[in-house]
């Protein structure tokens, strides 16, 4: 049974979504991306990175494996979960552990990277809609996330916490927050808006589909090449998400 309504809450979690079988079918590609990732961009990784991105788009795929990427994305079972929203396919990404274990995690806006004002963010977060559909390849300790925070501006606490100001660090305890631990087969769709971090340890590997309500501000941030050409289009159950 699903936890949490997305329009209400900001996130929405949907416990043993998967079939083992289901996950069987991209795994293999996920860690075969994340392999050649690591070779390439060793000093990211080195110097603290979490995640990567571009997996469709990724020249370390073959065709095959990418249409097996695109038929995963854009099954029934999976876009029906978005039928609240207008919703189009935008990136993914791949979250992991740091090198550094003792590595702390951070509170944070996605909208904070997009090199908007503050005020800029604060119109953003009530006009802009980017989804974040997670589904975790391991158990892991999961999202930590401040709920109603898609819509609504940080308390004077989050704020403190999320900036760094009056001694306070983003790692920090945050009060109202709810931690949402993440097992294989589960589904966690959570708005980009909200204030969140992820739970670094237990080996954490965690694929992210990308979802946005359809807005000028966001297309911009589209890259074509993450897009499936006609001929894998033709391959999808549901098109209409690319």
């Amino acid at each position: 049974m699903k936890k949490g309504n997305y329009t209400k809450d900001g996130y929405c979690f949907y416990p043993n979504f998967f079939e083992e079988k289901e996950l069987l079918k991209i795994e293999p590609i996920i860690v075969k991306f994340h392999n050649h990732w690591l070779k390439e961009y060793a000093s990211y990784y080195n110097e603290g990175s979490i995640n990567s991105h571009g997996i469709t788009s990724s020249n370390y795929l073959n065709n095959s494996e990418k249409d097996t990427l695109f038929e995963f994305i854009a099954q029934k079972k999976l876009v029906k979960l978005l039928e609240f929203e207008n919703l189009t396919f935008l990136n993914t990404q791949l979250f992991f552990d740091p090198k550094n274990k003792k590595q702390e995690n951070y509170w944070h806006r996605d909208v904070q990277y997009t090199g908007l004002s503050e005020i800029e963010q604060k119109k953003a977060i009530q006009s802009q809609n980017i989804v974040h559909v997670r589904i975790p390849f391991t158990h892991e300790l999961g999202i930590e996330l401040i709920p109603k925070t898609h819509k609504k501006w940080d308390s004077k606490e989050a704020y403190e916490v999320r900036n760094s100001l009056n001694n306070k660090k983003p790692s920090d305890s945050i009060k109202n927050s709810k931690l949402l631990s993440l097992n294989r087969k589960d589904v966690l769709l959570f708005s980009a808006n909200m204030i969140h971090r992820g739970i670094y340890g237990k080996n954490r590997f965690s694929l992210d589909i990308i979802f946005f309500e359809k807005n000028p501000a966001i297309f911009k941030f589209r890259d074509a090449q993450n897009l499936p050409t006609e001929s894998q289009l033709l391959k999808v159950e549901c098109p209409e998400v690319f």
